[in-house]
């Protein structure tokens, strides 16, 4: 460790010798004045003057940085401020891991509300007509359609269907309309401008339309097996997109099984 105290008592040796060289200059220039003529003595004084005057403020930087406690006082002040800023990085990274559990406990919970209403289910079209209704209960949505997609002919053909009125579900290919293109794609679509005419609730209050549609792709080992179009009256959030997506995949599974078993 550097011994500061060594470095204190040069600085302080050194202020001694520049103060006793500005008495003896300032004697010298007086004897000098006293016995002959000289000219800008004051300018002379002036010199002498700002050439000391830095020496003294370089010593007083000297004597303060050499001071052994100060030095210390100041690594601890930035020591506790240094790891009171981690600490605080840490507090906010660990709320920000704690309200993505949360989040996603919240969004595996729904998701196996949603499955489980389908348990037990043993055939493709109680199971699209389950589904639905389960999706209709616990996100909000209003209609709906379920899509498979059959072997031979590569052709998707509505297998459920969730208070479908005033349309008729037809079955359509990879790459035709919107459901074609998310069957092509792999990805879901929100459509936040839903066509005239392409969905309408009919109640005893009346009728309405949907202003949102989810068409949701089902998909099982990179192949897209079935669609599901879902309206709402709700913007669909990405808490929503995740649970789709989650249940998505476990009825790619699903419907496999019935695929493979027929």
């Amino acid at each position: 460790m550097v011994n500061l105290s060594k470095y204190r008592q040069l600085s302080v040796v050194a202020v001694v010798i520049m103060a006793a060289a500005l008495v003896l200059t300032f004697i010298a220039l007086w004897n000098s004045l006293l016995t002959s003529e000289t000219k800008h003595e004051g300018w002379v004084i002036v010199c002498i003057l700002l050439v000391f005057i830095p020496g003294v403020f370089t010593f007083v930087l000297a004597f303060k940085a050499s001071d052994a406690g100060m030095v210390e006082k100041v690594k601890t002040l930035a020591y506790e401020s240094g790891k009171t800023d981690i600490l605080r990085e840490i507090e906010k990274k660990n709320a920000e891991s704690t309200e993505v559990k949360a989040a996603e406990s919240a969004i595996e919970s729904h998701v196996e509300l949603i499955l489980s209403a389908v348990k037990g289910t043993r055939n493709e079209v109680t199971l699209s007509n389950k589904i639905l209704a389960s999706l209709a209960k616990q996100l909000e949505f209003v209609q709906g359609i379920l899509y498979l997609k059959e072997n031979e002919s590569n052709v998707f053909i509505p297998k459920g269907t969730f208070a479908l009125t005033g349309k008729n579900a037809s079955p359509f290919k990879k790459g035709e309309n919107l459901n074609g293109q998310v069957a092509e794609s792999r990805r879901m679509m929100i459509v936040y401008d839903i066509p005239e005419n392409y969905f309408e609730i009919s109640s005893g209050l009346g009728t309405s339309k949907p202003r949102f549609l989810l068409v949701v792709p089902i998909v099982s080992e990179s192949d897209c097996i079935g669609v599901m179009e879902l309206a709402a009256f709700k913007k669909p959030d990405e808490k929503t997109s995740k649970i789709l997506n989650r249940v998505s995949a476990e009825l790619g599974k699903s419907f496999t099984k019935f695929i493979v078993a027929s």
